[in-house]
């Protein structure tokens, strides 16, 4: 048929063939170019949601296969005892000049090397905002990390180094194994000035934590969003959460304050500031009472660092283990629906992607004034948040703790304060606060069963 005759029979709201059949009038058909330009909108909205993206994402990052023989390497390092001038630190000075542990094992124990610490292995960090003269002249917020240890008292820091109105103690700065807010001789602390610890986080599952998407945990931010109304998360009670975006886009997952992206950023920064070893992904600290220090060279290589990650890797996730006892069977059973019916599971999802029993959304959430506390293991400039990319978490921001293993793991929240799980679910204020006050209104046998489901959750 000629562009005539297809014209005409457009015009007259049907098709003749050339053997004189009749077919459906459709407006379209001969049109290849409309029909190849519609199939490209389909595809690309069909690509731009979020389940195909989730798809897509998925296919483009896998966890990355575990090098046994890196592995191995990298445990003789997590368990090694550094010193000063230590042979494995290459051309560096080794451990410190400040430090809080000479072992990555010594606070990562609990449950088997690679879980969590007690209070007593505490990281104390501390923000400095400047006052309104010091804004004037372009002065910024100071952030960082007061060490309990050193190589020697020339370079023991103390609280006195972090603001001229806080005492200079002597000896290394302790913590106790009862919880003790962080108070001077009864003395508010100075204007500007906010210091709080950080208790050692497990690290079982982390591997599989940093194979998760970015789009998965993004899709938890949106799916909490849509539940609640379009709520944001600026939400002072609604359990909606947001993913901490960098500078570049990329998603935070690990640290109190979801501050870190990658598994192996994590090991370096660590390193750095736990053990004083510098390495080409994060300098040693520089000692707040000796700025010029200038050390040799950097403590651990690339390789090194590496693995490390693998080991970290190699560790395998926290598993739910079902009571033998058909009593605790029963209860603990019971404790998981009402974990769920008490609105546990609303920042606690169970799975994140292909991640399963993790119990974390991985998103920060705003819980309540009274855990409100800054920091970061950087000295950088501290950039005040703007809920835009690259800003930083708010005080009273937290990412949502995995429970996976959460059996042992005492003390709770992420200063320790709370030494038990029924401590740790009273203390949530903000966007927790409703799942908290349905705990405290469930009858005592029912509280008993979800605190039995919750020790299902244990290490490997």
């Amino acid at each position: 048929m000629n562009r005539q005759g297809s014209r005409a029979a457009l015009s007259h709201g049907k098709k003749q063939s050339e053997v004189g059949t009749t077919i459906p009038f459709n407006p379209y058909a001969g049109n290849f170019m409309f029909q190849r330009r519609l199939i490209l909108v389909a595809l690309a909205s069909l690509m731009a949601s979020p389940a195909a993206y989730r798809c897509y994402d998925r296919l483009m990052t896998k966890a990355p296969p575990v090098d046994a023989a890196m592995a191995q390497e990298g445990k003789v390092l997590f368990d090694h005892e550094w010193t000063p001038n230590d042979p494995l630190a290459g051309g560096g000075d080794g451990l410190g000049p400040v430090f809080n542990a000479n072992s990555c094992v010594a606070c990562h124990r609990q449950g088997g090397g690679g879980g969590g610490g007690p209070r007593e292995n505490n990281v104390h960090v501390f923000t400095v905002r400047p006052n309104v003269s010091e804004m004037a002249a372009g002065g910024k917020a100071r952030q960082g990390v007061v060490h309990t240890q050193a190589v020697g008292p020339t370079f023991q820091e103390s609280f006195g180094h972090v603001h001229p109105e806080m005492p200079i103690h002597v000896l290394p700065i302790s913590v106790g194994p009862v919880f003790q807010p962080i108070t001077f001789s009864g003395n508010s602390l100075p204007r500007g000035v906010d210091l709080s610890q950080r208790n050692t986080p497990a690290l079982f599952g982390a591997g599989l934590i940093d194979a998760i998407p970015d789009s998965d945990i993004i899709a938890n931010e949106r799916a909490q969003r849509l539940k609640w109304g379009l709520a944001t998360s600026q939400s002072k009670d609604l359990p909606v959460g947001r993913a901490l975006r960098m500078a570049d886009g990329r998603i935070g997952r690990f640290g109190w304050k979801a501050q870190t992206v990658r598994l192996a950023d994590f090991v370096r920064a660590a390193c750095a500031n736990e053990l004083g070893l510098g390495n080409p992904g994060q300098a040693q600290p520089q000692p707040l009472g000796f700025p010029s220090y200038q050390p040799r060279g950097l403590d651990l290589t690339d390789a090194q660092c590496d693995q490390l990650t693998q080991f970290i890797v190699s560790l395998p996730r926290p598993v739910e283990r079902t009571p033998l006892d058909a009593d605790l069977h029963r209860k603990a059973r019971a404790g998981k629906s009402l974990f769920a019916r008490i609105g546990c599971t609303h920042c606690h999802v169970a799975d994140v992607g292909n991640v399963r029993g993790m119990y974390s959304d991985l998103l920060l959430h705003d819980m309540g004034q009274e855990t409100e506390a800054g920091g970061n293991y950087t000295d950088q400039p501290l950039e005040e948040p703007a809920f835009k990319p690259g800003s930083g978490p708010f005080p009273a921001e937290w990412r949502t703790p995995p429970l996976w293993g959460v059996a042992r793991s005492a003390p709770y929240m992420h200063d320790g304060r709370a030494v038990n799980l029924e401590h740790a679910i009273s203390m949530h204020g903000g966007q927790g606060a409703k799942s908290a006050h349905n705990y405290a209104s469930l009858p005592v046998d029912e509280q008993a069963q979800v605190i039995a489901f919750l020790m299902t959750l244990d290490t490997p």
